[in-house]
């Protein structure tokens, strides 16, 4: 995704997208999330989706703006791949734009192999207790030491599954997840709260 991106940016980055005030503000959102990401010790999977996340959370309190002129709904359309990622290439433009050196230095990251690195993201090895749809798809994980977690599916993920067409099949599953921990957006509560953010999901 982040290849086909960074082609379309380098072709369009002398057109204007800030026609309308809330393009503005998506760019603008973005690029200070992305500012804020650190990427000391964390693979680039992990660097990835969180630059994934930063532009979703710009583009949720404007979801109907973005429906209405690009036919996408970034809370209804979580899980159309192929919908985020023509909105990842869209928020993408947005953001090369307002900062482009910020955005093609993280950017590489998705092209970059880890070289064995070590990563710093958690783990859980447990199995699937629940699968709940809300804004996002939330898996509710009951690990080794009986602690339940809530795992969210917000970003793309790195999975030996077909996950859009599969994830309801994960029920009283054993599951390998990595996953981090970020603020994102609520609609619902109008509020930012931190969550757990899926990075790769295996199945046993």
């Amino acid at each position: 995704m982040m290849k086909n991106l960074l082609l379309l940016v380098s072709m369009v980055l002398s057109a204007s997208f800030y026609s309308q005030d809330y393009k503005k503000k998506i760019a603008k959102s973005s690029c200070d999330c992305v500012k804020s990401i650190k990427t000391e010790g964390k693979s680039n999977s992990a660097i990835t989706s969180e630059l994934g996340v930063c532009m979703l959370k710009a583009a949720m309190p404007f979801s109907k703006e973005i429906k209405k002129d690009y036919n996408i709904d970034p809370t209804a359309d979580i899980t159309d791949g192929e919908k985020m990622e023509q909105l990842g290439i869209k928020m993408g433009i947005l953001m090369a734009e307002e900062c482009q050196e910020e955005f093609l230095k993280m950017a590489q990251y998705s092209d970059d192999e880890d070289g064995g690195k070590e990563s710093s993201e958690l783990l859980i090895n447990g199995t699937v207790t629940k699968i709940e749809k809300e804004n996002f798809i939330i898996f509710h994980v009951v690990g080794e030491n009986k602690i339940l977690n809530k795992i969210y599916w917000i970003s793309p993920v790195d999975s030996n599954l077909d996950l859009p067409k599969e994830y309801q099949t994960l029920m009283n599953k054993k599951v390998n997840i990595s996953y981090f921990t970020m603020e994102i957006f609520d609609p619902k509560m109008n509020e930012y709260k931190t969550l757990n953010i899926i990075s790769t999901l295996k199945t046993e």
